[in-house]
């Protein structure tokens, strides 16, 4: 999705904050709100800083003086493989990262946004996307079939850092959530699967994007189509964060209560926190837990050529990592 002509500029809803009518009306419109510079710039530069930390120690991004530039210094890494896992538990056990859920301007616009009992999922997510890989960026999908329970759920992803065009970013189909949930295929990228786009959906619909500025906040609806566009970068990691809310007394399923990739668990993230007022915090909300149902995907002969483009882009992406370290670029 590197392709700028083809991208609408999203609307600021900054304007209408403060009226939660006139929120609600706009997301049911466009399927989803944009706020630049909602949270304080120092309070997401913290979180980078921390987390780039954490990535630095497993030897995935450049420290000292460059840390906070987040250079990336290995191979890119899929979600899922064990090397990921070295970094993710590393992230998922910053306190800032899961406290940024909980900040009172975040969780006051979700508020006017969904209603006053709001409350974001226990399940924190951290995107590490490594330059130079587009045939794992997360391609055109929609939240739903990944959480479930209700299809009221709404998303906010956040960048934690600078994200220029070249180091790609979100993008969200305008008006798709009209469309209800749509057919599953195999894909490489985050969640190793992607939504089917009807013709129809695609003629009537335009992608639209910006680029991001730390402090910004997009909110989309859990059937809103949307997918990261490519890094294309040299070196620069994309690091962003998803947090899901919802109101009380609606459905969610277990794997939201828990956290991302089941990898660690609750105790093991909470090792070391100063602050005890968000821990376990879900216990004393309503909802109900209802089962996760195994949605059909397609697979066809398709599978092979994305597995060869996959091994194809790998390739390339090593080579061009090989010729700058010899050429010092």
């Amino acid at each position: 999705m590197s392709y700028d002509w083809a991208f609408l500029p999203m609307q600021s809803s900054s304007d209408i904050l403060g009226d939660p009518d006139a929120l609600r009306a706009r997301l049911a419109e466009e399927s989803y709100l944009y706020f630049p510079q909602l949270l304080p710039r120092e309070l997401l530069a913290g979180l980078r800083e921390k987390m780039l930390t954490a990535l630095a120690e497993v030897g995935w991004v450049s420290g000292g003086d460059d840390l906070l530039e987040g250079h990336a210094v290995i191979d890119p890494v899929r979600e899922g493989d064990e090397e990921f896992f070295r970094a993710l538990d590393r992230v998922q056990k910053i306190e800032e990262f899961h406290e940024l859920a909980h900040h009172p301007i975040l969780t006051g616009v979700m508020q006017q946004v969904l209603g006053e009992t709001a409350f974001p999922h226990p399940l924190k997510i951290c995107r590490l996307v490594f330059p130079e890989f587009e045939a794992i960026s997360t391609p055109p999908h929609q939240d739903y079939p990944n959480n479930q329970g209700t299809e009221n759920l709404t998303a906010t992803w956040i960048p934690v850092g600078d994200v220029p065009v070249e180091i790609g970013g979100l993008a969200v189909l305008r008006g798709s959530h009209k469309w209800g949930l749509l057919p599953l295929a195999t894909h490489l990228g985050a969640g190793n699967r992607c939504a089917v786009l009807p013709l129809d959906m695609l003629e009537q619909c335009r992608w639209v994007t910006t680029e991001f500025e730390m402090g910004d906040v997009l909110v989309f609806p859990s059937l809103a189509v949307h997918a990261a566009r490519h890094n294309l970068s040299k070196s620069a990691m994309r690091i962003s964060v998803d947090f899901r809310f919802q109101l009380e007394g609606e459905a969610l399923t277990e794997g939201c209560l828990q956290p991302h990739f089941g990898s660690l668990t609750w105790d093991e993230v909470y090792e070391g926190w100063s602050d005890d007022a968000h821990r376990y915090y879900w216990r004393e909300l309503d909802y109900e837990v209802v089962p996760f149902e195994e949605l059909d995907v397609r697979r066809d002969s398709s599978d092979h050529e994305l597995i060869g483009d996959f091994l194809r882009q790998e390739q390339r992406s090593r080579r061009r990592r090989m010729f700058r370290q010899r050429s010092g670029a």
